[in-house]
């Protein structure tokens, strides 16, 4: 599989160029403090999302590289949980490989919220309660409640089963 090796800066990222690599920008490093209302727009990043932008192979890497630049050029804060950060190390390491999830796990500067106890306690409710015929995982679950709990609204993903429950 092909694989974009470094991780550009904000500026690489608007570029326009389709052989430039996309990650997440390196000016979000700060995590979120709960609030009611954003100043900024603020999107969840799944790590769906992630390995589609890693990995050049994935069928939808052009889309999200252009949704991407799209939240970046729109001043969306990006956000993501720790919970997705392991998700997303242990899709990479089995998709592309150990050495290039290592990578990305280094040169990620995404800002991440950390779930806490409250967080997955409401998780595993959502879970329990779910019919069996929806396919959400548990850090799926997690997301979602991190997502209402900073009263963020958009969601950066191409997993359709974390889409159906955003919308």
């Amino acid at each position: 599989m092909e694989t974009d090796r470094t991780w550009p800066t904000r500026e690489a990222a608007e570029d326009e160029r389709e052989d430039s690599p996309a990650v997440l920008p390196a000016s979000l490093t700060d995590a979120p403090t709960p609030a009611p209302r954003q100043t900024h727009p603020a999107a969840f990043v799944d790590s769906s999302a992630i390995v589609a932008l890693v990995d050049r192979d994935d069928q939808t890497h052009t889309a999200v590289v252009s949704a991407y630049r799209g939240l970046v050029a729109d001043g969306y804060k990006l956000i993501t949980t720790n919970h997705v950060v392991a998700e997303t190390f242990d899709l990479l390491t089995v998709g592309v490989g150990v050495a290039i999830a290592k990578q990305w796990l280094r040169d990620s500067r995404l800002a991440i919220y950390h779930a806490d106890e409250q967080d997955e306690a409401k998780a595993r409710q959502m879970l329990l309660a779910a019919a069996e015929q929806r396919r959400l995982s548990y850090t799926d679950a997690v997301s979602l409640v991190v997502m209402e709990r900073l009263g963020i609204t958009d969601a950066f993903a191409v997993d359709p089963n974390f889409l159906a429950e955003t919308s």
